[in-house]
């Protein structure tokens, strides 16, 4: 009987152990096809140097940030299912606050100036990353997490030679949040409101 019983927890244990390994690897092909696209995606932007954040949600709709000296050109990219249909919308925040900070702005002008300083000052921090996020290896699994829950995401950025300083690609609520938290509010944010 104790033969039995102990062979029924090895089989259950390893039962368990190969059912972990094929979500893993199932979860790093996923994060695999999302950095094709985020390449894809990319790709579009050869032409701009600078340091680059893109953030993509079910890889449809991303959000890409490309830092030059101290500006940020903001984009939100949207393809079709196959990777074929691109549209790209290109978002002006920087002119936006460059016109308000000279302007004299009344109390809805002061909030929007306010709120662009803020995310500049998200940005500047963001993008110093090479403290922050040197690690390049993709991270589709978190061992810490004590909560997961939402839509697929896929994270990366990239330094002014196109080499990756950080990437992952979880659920959409991680916690602990992978990145910088007031980051991937605006990230999220961003994304959404552009979200048609």
């Amino acid at each position: 009987m104790k033969r039995i019983i102990t062979i029924c927890l090895s089989l259950c244990s390893t039962l368990y152990c190969f059912a972990q390994n094929s979500v893993r690897n199932l979860s790093d092909s996923l994060a695999i096809e999302s950095r094709i696209m985020a390449d894809k995606v990319l790709s579009k932007f050869d032409t701009l140097s600078g340091k680059k954040i893109l953030y993509s949600r079910m890889d449809k709709d991303y959000y890409v940030i490309i830092q030059q000296n101290d500006c940020y050109k903001e984009y939100y990219i949207t393809i079709d299912g196959n990777g074929e249909s691109l549209s790209i919308k290109e978002l002006r925040n920087d002119e936006e606050l460059k016109e308000l900070k000279e302007k004299r702005v009344f109390l809805k002008g002061r909030r929007r100036l306010k709120q662009l300083q803020e995310s500049r000052a998200i940005l500047n921090k963001a993008f110093k990353f090479k403290n922050d996020h040197c690690n390049s290896d993709l991270v589709s699994s978190m061992t810490n997490a004590t909560y997961v829950a939402g839509v697929p995401t896929y994270f990366v950025m990239k330094d002014e030679n196109n080499e990756r300083c950080g990437e992952f690609s979880l659920s959409s609520i991680t916690i602990p949040c992978p990145i910088d938290p007031l980051l991937w509010i605006y990230l999220t944010k961003q994304l959404l409101k552009n979200i048609e």
